[in-house]
């Protein structure tokens, strides 16, 4: 029985599906004015407003940017900025400063997404329209911020009272989406949006994998309804849902399905105060994937769940004309079902491990922030950021945090960060691939808290009235309490399936240095974008003999992205990008024989080897047939990959053991889609 289940997950680590890339055309706008917490939708020109490492995203503007696949996507637009990257073509995930994707809290109105990709990353699970903004902090997160030694990615949804109904929309050939906008009286709203996909109907001639045929869908839902009492108060419910299948047969006698799915509903008040501003938040969050396996009448399944309720409280107040106080008080309840395996019928014994019980955790934060704008030269923010942890354990933390702000001339700006964060769970994965086999693992007496010191240096200009920009940061990250499972499927079958005896903990480095210039105005916009980063890791092996310093296996360490965006004749835009990266790290074989009857492979260092330099081309055409200020229709069509490049997604191997570079997306993908707003 083992031998055939070894191939089946084998064969799941490398299933792989569509990518998809968005573009940017982003203004850095210096600010020395104390800002306020609360998040103001405005008319402009521009899709990013980025003060110091963090940026502001205006989601009505993506639209207007090239797509691909006839769907403009806000964490595939992040995906091609300097400092975050994706590790692979058809993978959603960010990875920000070299950190793992977990590891970053993507969030709507602050409710954490702990999966937010659909299969591989084909898209993400959120519809542009319905949000108005997203804010992306890289580095500098201030006392008052979320507990996670990565990113933050927050996306707003809608919240401001519309004038009238409207519908936006996308009818595309991988997928279609709506957005409602409802105005409910004076003083209320309600918006809907909805997606489904339809990509066995018309692509499941491409879905083959070694004769073995994939279905696929996924559906998303979001609803926000906002109400504003008094000129001083609104009150904010959020509801979002997304859930994805997919099937794998070839016979009746064999298949694998794997079904996950989010779900979070939340509620914000946010009150305006004299000088300053008042928000408290409840919200849940939670994320299931299951896995079934079939094969000669034998049943195999895995489960695994994680939720969490979350009470946040933000206060910001202007104490004077140039000091800021922010301060936030936050409780977060974690349950979770650990990884669990269970099998019936078929034939031959196999032996599993015990269910496990739910767990809970419980984590009480507060923090305190305090800007000070010294003069017109120079700023301050300091501040710290404590936490209190428990499950079957008791851990603690007080991470101070601080940035420098310098302005030497106007419209320059260099920022020094230092801090120090904390997180309280980790995250492992049953395969290599990218699929949502990966399960969250609390803090406890055998895995120690994710802790991080991190420095940061930033230069930013603006040059020819904000026509052009400049930006330039080195980073450096040390990393404690990391945890990998070391392996494959193989040495989890050999140790009974007890995922535990799997894993591993131990320490890693992330350093870079990022680089971005881009053209914001004339008729031809765009920007290019370069990353130098490491992101190494220090592990003992799985018995402990010894220790390891390798490559992270996301770790890029050239990341190059040219983006150019031509709008022209009033109604025609043309867009591109092309992007040349190098190959991520893998374990190369060296050696193999025959055992028992059994094939035993040597393998060199852990991520010792790279695959071949990435590199890929994307265009973009669209068409407006309506163009006005509230009315919009068009035509989209899209070329992704346009001169067919082999770009290596895994490794196989002959009897020589030459190593064979499998691809997935070699061949050009065209779409086109109908987009409208009314």
């Amino acid at each position: 029985m083992n031998r055939l289940i070894i191939p089946i997950f084998l064969l799941l680590g490398h299933l792989s599906l569509f990518g998809q890339v968005i573009y940017n055309d982003s203004v850095v706008t210096f600010n020395r004015e104390l800002e306020e917490v609360t998040v103001v939708q405005k008319k402009t020109q521009t899709i990013v407003e980025q003060r110091g490492n963090k940026m502001v995203v205006d989601m009505s503007a993506i639209s207007q940017m090239p797509k691909f696949l006839g769907v403009s996507d806000p964490i595939r637009y992040l995906q091609s900025l300097a400092g975050i990257s994706t590790n692979n073509e058809t993978s959603a995930g960010i990875h920000i400063q070299g950190c793992d994707d977990y590891q970053t809290l993507t969030s709507i109105n602050g409710a954490p997404i702990y999966y937010p990709n659909h299969l591989l990353g084909l898209y993400s699970t959120f519809i542009a329209p319905h949000f108005s903004t997203m804010t992306v902090e890289q580095a500098e997160h201030r006392g008052t911020m979320e507990n996670r030694v990565g990113g933050l990615v927050n996306l707003e949804t809608q919240h401001l009272q519309p004038l009238r109904f409207g519908v936006e929309g996308n009818i595309g050939l991988i997928s279609s989406d709506a957005t409602l906008t409802i105005p409910c009286g004076k003083k209320s709203a309600l918006w809907l949006s909805g997606r489904a996909s339809y990509i066995n109907m018309l692509y499941g001639k491409w879905l083959q994998i070694q004769g073995v045929g994939l279905g696929y869908n996924f559906w998303d839902t979001n609803l926000t309804y906002a109400i504003h009492p008094t000129e001083n108060d609104e009150i904010v419910v959020t509801g979002f849902f997304s859930r994805d299948k997919i099937n794998v047969a070839d016979t009746s006698s064999f298949g694998v399905g794997i079904h996950w799915h989010n779900i979070v509903g939340a509620a914000y008040w946010n009150h305006r105060l004299n000088g300053g501003n008042w928000r408290t938040s409840i919200s849940y969050s939670g994320f299931d994937n299951h896995i079934s396996v079939n094969a000669l009448a034998t049943d195999v399944y895995t489960d695994a769940g994680w939720s969490s309720l979350d009470i946040k409280n933000r206060l910001s107040k202007r104490l004077r004309h140039d000091i800021m106080l922010n301060v936030s008080a936050d409780y977060t309840h974690y349950f979770y079902q650990p990884l669990q395996f269970s099998s019936t019928g078929g034939i031959g014994v196999m032996e599993l491990p015990q269910p496990k019980p739910l767990r809970h955790g419980d984590e009480v934060a507060v923090g305190v922030d305090v800007r000070h704008g010294v003069n017109e030269w120079f700023a301050y923010n300091v501040g710290v950021h404590g936490s209190v942890f428990h499950s079957n354990q008791l851990f603690w933390a007080c991470d101070p945090r601080i940035t420098f702000h310098f302005y030497p001339a106007e419209n320059h700006e260099i920022s020094l960060h230092g801090g120090c964060y904390t997180q309280y769970f980790h995250k492992a994965g049953l395969t290599g691939g990218g699929l949502p086999t990966d399960f969250f693992m609390l803090a406890d007496s055998m895995l120690p808290a994710e802790r991080a010191i991190a420095t940061n240096l930033r230069y930013a200009a603006s040059f020819l009235n904000h026509k052009w920009t400049f930006q330039i940061e080195g980073y450096f990250k040390q990393l404690y309490g990391v945890v990998e499972s070391i392996g494959n499927i193989v040495q989890l079958i050999n140790l009974g399936f007890d995922y535990e005896k799997y894993l591993i903990t131990g320490a890693g480095r992330n350093y870079g240095l990022n680089l971005m210039l881009q053209r914001n105005k004339g008729i031809l916009t765009g920007y290019i974008s370069y990353s130098l980063g490491w992101a190494k890791r220090k592990l003992p092996a799985l018995d402990g003999s010894q220790e390891y310093i390798y490559s992270a296996s996301h770790e890029r360490r050239h990341d190059l992205n040219i983006v150019l965006n031509a709008r022209f004749a009033k109604r025609w835009t043309l867009g591109g990008q092309f992007v040349l990266a190098s190959g991520l790290p893998y374990t190369k074989a060296e050696e193999a024989y025959i055992l028992n009857g059994n094939m035993i492979c040597r393998y060199s260092t852990f991520n010792g080897a790279h695959m071949p330099l990435y590199n890929r081309l994307d265009l973009s055409c669209s068409y407006d047939i309506i163009k006005t200020q509230d009315h919009e229709l068009g035509i989209n069509l899209s070329l992704y990959n346009v001169y067919c490049y082999k770009n290596a997604q895994f490794v196989v191997y002959r009897d020589n053991l030459r190593p064979i570079y499998g691809t997935t997306l070699s061949m050009i993908i065209p779409s086109i889609s109908i987009y409208g707003k009314f």
